[in-house]
């Protein structure tokens, strides 16, 4: 079995994780059990959030992971809208782009005399292919800020439900220990009383 001891670097504790997570006592030892990963079986520190294999890298924590949630979800389109938009914001696409247009222009304005003019000036079939690319980079972008409208609400939820669990955990340690206070109180009135007689 692998172990794994140490965290990636950039990952800190959170509360969205995909799968329960005991903190059990390690038989042998006086601290708790190692988390092992359901994904690729290695063996983290008992205070893991994430597995620290970087190939897997799975949420340890007893919540749902949003990023995990939605990657199951996702369909074909919206995964690859976010890998059209990902090399979109990338200074590759512009550069591509300039290389693109010069190599056009070069060509059409008669810079490369061997090569036949197929788009004089003003270059409208570059027109007509940029106005096709604009409509499916606009939709590329549309369906990726859906994604992640999406990944914000379910964000949201997942805080709202942390926030609902900690609450009623705390209203219930308060009741506990309002009820272990009166019975302490009824104790020392008890062995009081008794003192007296």
């Amino acid at each position: 079995m692998t172990v794994y001891t140490q965290q990636p670097a950039g990952t800190c504790p959170s509360p969205f994780g995909s799968h329960r997570s005991a903190q059990l006592i390690h038989p042998g030892t006086d601290g708790p059990a190692p988390v092992i990963c359901p994904v690729c079986g290695g063996e983290n520190a008992p205070d893991a959030v994430f597995c620290a294999n970087p190939a897997c890298h799975k949420a340890l924590g007893e919540f749902k992971y949003v990023l995990e949630e939605l990657k199951a979800e996702a369909h074909w389109h919206e995964v690859l809208a976010e890998k059209v938009t990902a090399f979109i914001g990338k200074p590759h696409f512009l550069a591509v782009h300039a290389v693109w247009f010069a190599l056009w222009v070069a060509i059409n304005t008669g810079a490369f005399a061997f090569i036949r003019r197929f788009d004089e000036y003003p270059f409208g079939l570059l027109g007509i292919i940029l106005g096709a690319e604009a409509i499916f980079i606009t939709g590329w972008v549309l369906i990726s800020n859906n994604r992640q409208n999406a990944h914000a609400d379910k964000r949201a939820e997942l805080d709202y439900e942390v926030s609902v669990r900690n609450y009623r955990q705390i209203s219930s340690i308060d009741t506990r220990l309002n009820e272990i206070l009166q019975r302490l109180e009824r104790l020392e009135s008890a062995a009081l009383n008794r003192n007296q007689y």
